[in-house]
C-alpha cells in the first residue's frame, strides 16, 4: 500500500460533520461516520466483531499468526484516529483511558444518543412554538418556518405534515390563524382522508395576507364568502 493510499484511508471525508458538544447531530453524525468506517473496512473494530487474533500456542506464535496480530494493531490503530478526528475535544477526553475502539465507541453511542434525544426534543418543543409577530411580516415568517423545518431535518428531527400544519396555524396572528383553518376544514370537506399540502396552505396564507389590507376596505368583509386566488398560476378556493 502507498503513503498516499494509507493517508486516505486514515482520513474521513469532509461531508462527516464533526460530533457537536450538545449532541445536536448524534443522529446523522453516527449515520454517516458508520457509513464511511464501513467503506474502508474497518467497523468492525468499532462494534467489536472483528477482535484480535490469537495464537494458538501463545508461547509460541507462527509467522502468519504474528503477520495477522500486527495487521489488527495497525487497523486498530487507524480506527481510532478515525474516531478522533469528529470527536469535540470534551468527548475525546473522557474516553481517552479506555484501551479499545470498541469501548471507546461504546462510551460515546451511549452519552451522546442520550445528549441528541434531548436535544432533538428542545428543537422540536422551539420549533412548535414558534409564534409570528401580530403585526410582523407573515411571508417573512413563513418563509423561515420552511427553512427551519429543513434545517431540523438535517440533525435528524422530523416534523410531521400534521405537526406542520399545526404549527402554522397556531403560529400566526388570530385572523391568518382563523383563514388557515378555514382552508383545512375546507380540504377535508372534499378529501375526508386527505389535508391540504404545507406549501399550498403557505401561499394562499402569504397570498391573503398581501391582499388582506384591501379586503379590510370592504362593506362586506364581515360576511362569509368564497373567492378565488391564483398564487403561482393555479387556483384556490379561499373561504373567508
Amino acid at each position: 500500500m502507498s503513503v498516499a493510499t494509507a493517508s486516505l484511508n486514515d482520513t474521513l471525508p469532509s461531508s462527516i460533520p464533526k460530533l457537536d458538544a450538545t449532541g445536536l447531530n448524534w443522529a446523522v453524525f453516527s449515520l454517516r461516520f458508520e457509513d464511511a468506517v464501513q467503506a474502508k473496512g474497518f467497523w468492525g473494530h468499532f462494534s467489536g466483531t472483528t477482535p484480535c487474533p490469537t495464537a494458538t500456542i501463545e508461547s509460541a506464535p507462527t509467522a502468519d499468526e504474528l503477520a495477522a496480530i500486527e495487521k489488527w494493531e495497525k487497523d486498530e490503530r487507524s480506527a481510532r484516529s478515525l474516531l478522533t478526528q469528529k470527536l469535540p475535544d470534551s468527548a475525546l477526553m473522557r474516553i481517552r483511558n479506555k484501551p479499545s475502539v470498541k469501548e471507546r465507541w461504546e462510551a460515546i453511542t451511549t452519552e451522546f444518543t442520550q445528549k441528541g434525544a434531548f436535544a432533538q426534543t428542545e428543537l422540536r418543543a422551539r420549533f412548535l412554538d414558534m409564534k409570528c409577530p401580530e403585526k410582523g411580516n407573515a411571508r417573512e415568517f413563513l418563509d423561515s418556518l420552511r427553512v427551519k423545518r429543513e434545517e431540523l431535518a438535517t440533525v435528524g428531527v422530523e416534523i410531521d405534515t400534521k405537526d406542520y400544519l399545526s404549527t402554522i396555524i397556531s403560529s400566526l396572528p388570530i385572523s391568518l390563524s382563523n383563514f388557515a383553518s378555514n382552508q383545512l376544514a375546507a380540504a377535508k370537506l372534499y378529501h375526508s382522508t386527505k389535508t391540504i399540502d404545507p406549501d399550498v396552505l403557505i401561499s394562499l396564507i402569504t397570498y391573503v395576507s398581501h391582499i388582506m389590507p384591501f379586503l379590510m376596505e370592504q362593506p362586506d368583509v364581515t360576511k362569509p364568502h368564497t373567492t378565488w386566488a391564483h398564487p403561482g398560476g393555479r387556483n384556490f378556493m379561499i373561504c373567508l
